[in-house]
């Protein structure tokens, strides 16, 4: 898997701008498959995952859907999860590198589109963060509760900046690359640029909406992450 030459901030988190992460993106997929960058169409996320060298499983990972996506950077033998059964928590044996899924995403099809951002979320933890999780373990002396990065639900702000504009920092700053390579992972600029390209041209008013209705039947992603994309990528109109 191409590896993401970067500088680290005193946490161990790359110093990657948008731009980069973008370049680093569709590098990562040319090496996985080019075909999504030159015909638009889903990514392979599950494949993705595989090319990674990383397992993937899906687990209750709370008893009230507060984490969405767990990436386990280290062997334990003491992950919780919960289990609906018996209403308890309990305590189960996960290899590293293994990317865990909340358990509901897969049940509900409703849920395919934030299963789907969820699994790039998680994949581009595994891909950037590992130097992160390696110094927090180390500073945590490798507890049991220091196994990987937890992912809370959210919605999938590309902006990278606070209320008051300023850039995120610490886990906030993670979160926000993660999310931002997800985007690109399910909608890799080029590919977006090419949507785009077909369909401003007819002049229609509303091109951005149709646009945007293209980008979740050709990526298998929602309306609201096609929109927040665009717009992180300068192509909504003002």
């Amino acid at each position: 898997m191409v590896k993401c030459a970067s500088k680290l901030d005193s946490n161990g988190i790359p110093l990657l701008s948008k731009e980069q992460l973008d370049r680093h993106g569709e590098r990562i997929l040319h090496a996985f498959s080019p075909a999504v960058l030159v015909n638009p169409q889903p990514t392979d996320l599950d494949g993705l995952i595989r090319e990674m060298g990383f397992n993937q499983e899906y687990q209750y990972l709370s008893h009230n859907g507060v984490y969405l996506g767990l990436t386990v950077f280290d062997d334990t033998d003491m992950l919780p999860v919960y289990n609906p059964v018996l209403n308890r928590a309990e305590f189960i044996s996960v290899k590293k590198n293994t990317i865990i899924i909340e358990g509901t995403l897969a049940e509900n099809p409703a849920y395919e589109h934030r299963e789907r951002f969820t699994l790039g979320h998680e994949a581009a933890h595994g891909l950037i963060h590992a130097e992160y999780y390696r110094r927090k373990a180390e500073f945590a002396g490798y507890s049991d509760t220091s196994v990987g990065i937890y992912s809370r639900p959210s919605v999938p702000d590309l902006s990278g900046v606070d209320a008051s504009g300023r850039r995120l920092q610490g886990e906030a700053w993670l979160e926000w690359q993660a999310n931002y390579l997800a985007a690109v992972l399910l909608m890799p600029k080029s590919a977006v640029k090419m949507l785009k390209d077909q369909i401003e041209p007819k002049g229609s008013r509303y091109w951005h909406i149709e646009l945007i209705c293209k980008m979740v039947e050709v990526f298998n992603v929602s309306e609201e992450a096609a929109r927040v994309r665009l717009a992180s990528l300068g192509f909504l109109p003002t």
